[in-house]
């Protein structure tokens, strides 16, 4: 019998380990992750070299995790185990154990990171320590663009001050998201947060839902009259979506609920005082409204003491496999399923033009939970007219001007097109008479 052993160089060991179902993760002495393997995608919505090279503070600061179990190896030079939930929803149990140098000090720490653990598993080691994990936070947004990442900063500012805010967006952007977020931040988040959406309401009961009416009123009215909703959400946050559907005609009356911080409800002869703060939100531009005498000038500058603006999810595709990723996990709990993406698949869902924004992101990837029993999520189980549509930015960028700027404009259409044709390295490869190498570089090129 041959029992000639087969001695790993480091290449084919980086390369195995790289594939195993667990992540393993390394930081160095820096706080600074230096290997992480192919499970990151799985657990966070980003390949290797995404996060390789960044340091813990990154992490920490945007809440990639619910407890970050790190500061107490390095604190106490000892492992650790903790149970953790990520940014994208995914439930983990991590084991962090120290490696020393000559000096005894942290040279490295080496994660072994599983996705679920048994309620009755025991970890036990001499010098282990279990961490009970933080409560469970489930993230009211989830970005990573530089886009998402400025109108969140501006957030902070201005979700601390009473000033109204005008949120402007395409639909399905989230930005309800945002208004909850604004208040949950601001000193008026253990009160009210009311939100109306203004196309809902029947025009000839807009004054009476807005300021609400007293005992016989008018006819038909309740026999205990009715709090509006400005009273309702009082000392809180009240959000006025769609606000360019309120009738010009109730214009008036709310300019001047703001204006004079009080109400006078139908029918009553005594003002009510108010405190609310009033965020209200878009997807049509105001100003032409303003142009065409649909929307009151003066109400405008009035609610947009603050304007951010959500950019379409097809202008930040940074932030489209965070949001995937966080959206299968949750219907994968929901549905008592396991999924992940495969690596063919994430291109595609990049090059998509998402009309429908995070909301049509969101429901592809529920029908997709629900249909797909396979663990391995792949190309041929997407929505067809995902593989229909070309990218969206083709429409919207200019072609470039200078040579180097066209030849390489010309290349991402060709590697986008023929992926979404033949959605494999090896397809790609055939069809454009490259290698497959080459293939595989061009697609990782393009994907973001």
């Amino acid at each position: 019998m041959d029992r000639t052993y087969r001695y790993l160089d480091t290449d084919t060991l980086a390369r195995l380990v790289d594939e195993l179902y667990d992540e393993v993760c390394i930081y160095d002495n820096h706080y600074r992750m230096v290997y992480i393997n192919k499970a990151c995608l799985r657990h966070y919505g980003f390949e290797p070299d995404d996060l390789i090279g960044k340091e813990l503070t990154i992490f920490e600061h945007d809440k990639w995790w619910d407890t970050s179990i790190l500061p107490h190896v390095y604190r106490d030079k000892k492992a650790y185990a903790i149970r953790q939930k990520t940014i994208v929803g995914s439930k983990l149990f991590t084991v962090a154990v120290p490696i020393f140098d000559r000096n005894n000090e942290i040279e490295f720490v080496v994660m072994s990171v599983r996705d679920t653990v048994s309620d009755n598993l025991i970890f036990t080691g001499e010098n282990t320590a279990i961490v009970a994990s933080a409560d469970e936070l489930r993230p009211e947004l989830l970005y990573e663009s530089d886009e998402m990442k400025a109108i969140m900063d501006s957030i902070q500012r201005v979700g601390r001050t009473d000033a109204n805010c005008l949120i402007v967006g395409e639909s399905g952007t989230g930005k309800t998201a945002l208004a909850k977020y604004m208040h949950k931040i601001s000193d008026r988040q253990d009160k009210p947060f009311i939100s109306v959406n203004c196309a809902s309401l029947p025009r000839e009961l807009v004054e009476s839902e807005l300021f609400g009416y007293v005992k016989g009123a008018f006819t038909g009215a309740k026999s205990g009259g009715k709090t509006g909703l400005f009273e309702a959400a009082n000392h809180g946050t009240l959000l006025l979506d769609e606000i360019s559907e309120l009738p010009f005609s109730a214009q008036a009356k709310l300019l001047s609920a703001i204006q004079e911080k009080e109400i006078l409800p139908i029918g009553a002869t005594a003002p009510v005082k108010i405190d609310v703060k009033i965020v209200a939100a878009t997807n049509k531009d105001l100003t032409k409204l303003i142009e065409s005498n649909e929307f009151r000038a003066d109400l405008y500058y009035r609610l947009n003491i603050f304007e951010l603006t959500i950019p379409p999810l097809r202008q930040r595709k940074k932030d489209i496999i965070p949001l995937a990723t966080y959206f299968l996990n949750q219907f994968d709990t929901q549905y008592g399923k396991s999924h992940t993406f495969s690596k063919d698949t994430i291109p595609l869902l990049l090059s998509y033009a998402w009309k429908g924004n995070v909301r049509e992101l969101r429901h592809v990837i529920e029908r997709i939970t629900v249909m797909v029993d396979d663990f391995s999520i792949e190309p041929h189980h997407l929505p067809k007219n995902i593989f229909s549509v070309v990218s969206y930015d083709q429409t919207l960028t200019p072609f470039p001007t200078s040579l180097d700027g066209a030849l390489e404009e010309l290349e991402r259409q060709m590697i986008l097109n023929s992926y979404q044709k033949h959605p494999s390295s090896r397809g790609v490869a055939t069809d454009l008479s490259i290698s497959q190498t080459r293939a595989v570089k061009l697609i990782r090129k393009y994907r973001l």
